[in-house]
C-alpha cells in the first residue's frame, strides 16, 4: 500500500508541473518595453591608438602604432609588422633610426650559442624576426599617449643556424610554413611596456622608458643568453659616447651602462640607450659599437648575459634619450636611483 501512494505522489507531481509548463507555454511573461537590449559592440575593447602606415625596403608598407610625448616634440613609430620595434624616432621631425630593413630597428635580440651541429651557430631571438618573415605582435594595450604594451612571439633571426635541437617550424594561418630558408618560432615572449618619463635636464621634456619582461615558455635548459638592446642609427650620425668607458663592468662596481650616436663632434644632437646594472645584479654590463659598411648604418648595443632556464620569466628597463649627450649622460648615472623595474 505504501509503495502505490508513493508512485501516486509522484504521479500526481509529474501532473502538476506538466500542467505548470503548459500555462507558461501558453501564457509567457510580459518585457516590459522600458529594458531594452543594449545594441552588440563590434569591439569588445575600444582601442585608443593613432596609427600610420611605413614603408620599408624594397617598398614593404607596415602598420606602426604611433606614439608621441606630452610636449609633442617626439614622434615614436612602433612597427606592428616588425615585432613591435621602434622603426623611427623623431625629435622635432628629425629622425634617428635607421629603419629601412628588421634587422636595423631599435630593439631587443637574444644570442644562445650552440654547438648542436657540424659547426658553431648562434640562437638568435628577435624582436624583428627573421628577415624572411616577422615576429607577429600578438595583442596591444595601453592607452596610446603615455602608455603602451605589445605582446610579441619571437622568431629566430638565424632559421636555426644554430641547430637547436628543438626547432619549432613556423606555422600562418594554418599552414606550415613555406618559405626556404624555413622560419622557426623561439620558445619566447616578450611583453613591452612603453612610457613617457620627465627629463629633469629639461631639453627634451621627455625620455622613453622601456620595460620588459620576456618569458621562457619551455622547462629545458639554455644555458647563458646575450641580452642585445640594439639601436640602429642613420650613417650621419659618426659620433660615438659612451660611459662607463672600458667594460665589461661588474654590475655591482658600477650603476648604469649608456651609450649612442651623435651627429656632431659636440654631441648636442643625436640619441643614446642607457639601462641600470641592476638588470643583472650577479653579472657584467658592457656596451659596443658597430658600423655597417653594406647597408651604411651605425649601431650601438647594451649588453649583458644571464641564464634563462626552464620556465621563467625576466623583467628589465631600459631608456632612450635623444638631444645632448650630456642630459643623457646626466640622466643615466641617476637611473638606478630614479628609474628601475615598476
Amino acid at each position: 500500500m505504501q509503495r502505490w501512494l508513493m508512485i501516486s505522489f509522484i504521479l500526481f507531481s509529474l501532473t502538476t508541473k506538466a500542467q505548470t509548463v503548459t500555462e507558461n507555454l501558453s501564457n509567457p511573461p510580459k518585457v516590459e518595453k522600458e529594458l531594452s537590449i543594449t545594441p552588440t559592440d563590434r569591439e569588445a575593447v575600444r582601442g585608443h591608438y593613432q596609427l600610420t602606415e611605413f614603408t620599408m625596403q624594397p617598398g614593404e608598407v607596415d602598420q606602426a602604432i604611433i606614439f608621441k610625448d606630452a610636449a609633442d616634440e617626439q614622434t615614436v613609430l612602433f612597427d606592428l609588422m616588425e615585432g613591435g620595434a621602434i622603426v623611427s624616432y623623431k625629435y622635432h621631425n628629425s629622425e634617428h633610426i635607421w629603419g629601412y630593413n628588421g634587422g636595423g630597428l631599435l630593439q631587443m635580440a637574444f644570442h644562445n650559442g650552440r654547438n648542436d651541429g657540424p659547426w658553431e651557430g648562434d640562437y638568435n631571438p628577435t624582436q624583428a624576426g627573421d628577415g624572411t618573415a616577422m615576429s607577429p605582435v600578438t595583442s596591444i594595450s595601453g592607452n596610446g599617449k603615455d602608455s603602451l604594451i605589445l605582446v610579441t612571439m619571437m622568431l629566430d633571426f638565424n632559421h636555426n643556424n644554430g641547430f637547436y635541437p628543438h626547432p619549432l617550424l613556423a606555422v600562418w594561418g594554418g599552414m606550415v610554413d613555406n618559405h626556404t630558408p624555413a622560419s622557426y618560432f623561439s620558445p619566447y615572449i616578450l611583453e613591452t611596456f612603453a612610457h613617457w618619463i620627465p627629463n629633469p635636464g629639461g631639453e627634451p621634456k621627455y625620455y622613453l622608458q622601456l620595460d620588459e619582461r620576456i618569458i621562457h615558455l619551455t622547462e629545458e635548459k639554455m644555458g647563458p643568453i646575450a641580452f642585445d638592446f640594439a639601436d640602429y642609427q642613420n650613417w650621419e650620425n659618426n659620433v660615438r659616447a659612451i660611459s662607463p668607458e672600458n667594460c665589461p663592468c661588474s654590475s655591482s662596481t658600477v650603476n648604469y651602462m649608456s651609450g649612442g650616436w651623435y651627429r656632431d663632434k659636440a654631441r648636442k644632437e643625436g640619441l643614446a640607450i642607457a639601462m641600470p646594472s641592476s638588470n643583472f645584479p650577479k653579472n657584467k654590463v658592457a656596451g659596443g659599437f658597430n658600423s655597417d659598411y653594406m647597408w651604411r648604418n651605425h649601431s650601438f648595443h647594451l649588453t649583458s648575459v644571464e641564464p634563462l632556464d626552464g620556465v621563467t620569466s625576466k623583467k628589465f628597463v631600459w631608456y632612450v634619450m635623444v638631444g645632448s649627450w650630456d642630459k643623457a649622460l646626466q640622466f643615466s648615472k641617476n637611473i638606478d636611483k630614479s628609474g628601475g623595474v615598476k
